[in-house]
């Protein structure tokens, strides 16, 4: 692997590791247990510059990470942030890396968006239960009214947010002879 492209996701990977830690909140008052947070962002821009694979890479790094320094969820919640952004993370990568142009960086968000969304709402009523004792009803009567809303909600912030920044770091990186990538 390229020694740019090492330190290119390592220094985006601290700075999603900073984000989860610094920025998170709540966005759905039904539930406040679910906090947004920023750390997709910088992974987001990995996929996008290296591929969905390098994302993966990352968010499962950042995922266990997360679990160690935050303690928000412990393992439980360290799987789940991972199938969230990683299913968020895969799509975009790799429908951004056939279509690289903005309107394909949209699609690709929006596609991940809706991937990300469905995992976790699938996910949700199939794995609390089991880790957290929560009877399935009770997850399932949360669903439409907390837990799909604000994976809309975090995931198109994030998009909007990465598409805003994407081509400008990507072209500052490449501007300072700091970015080889096949994908830009």
């Amino acid at each position: 692997m390229d020694l740019k492209k090492i330190i290119n996701i390592g220094v985006l990977s601290a700075l999603s590791l900073i984000f989860m830690v610094a920025i998170k909140f709540p966005i759905i008052p039904t539930v406040p247990y679910l906090l947004y947070e920023a750390g997709d962002i910088p992974i987001l821009i990995i996929a996008f510059l290296y591929g969905s694979s390098a994302g993966l890479g990352a968010t499962i790094v950042l995922s266990l990470l997360m679990a160690i320094f935050t303690g928000l969820g412990g393992p439980f919640g360290a799987f789940m942030h991972f199938l969230a952004t990683g299913s968020l993370v895969v799509v975009a990568g790799y429908i951004y890396q056939k279509h690289h142009t903005v309107k394909g960086a949209i699609y690709a968000l929006v596609m991940g968006s809706i991937a990300m969304t469905i995992v976790m709402s699938i996910a949700n009523p199939l794995l609390t239960p089991i880790f957290y004792g929560i009877p399935r009803e009770e997850v399932l009567k949360i669903l439409l009214p907390g837990i799909v809303p604000f994976n809309i909600i975090k995931s198109f912030i994030n998009s909007g947010l990465t598409l805003l920044i994407y081509k400008k770091l990507a072209n500052f990186l490449r501007e300072k002879g700091l970015l080889y990538s096949f994908n830009n």
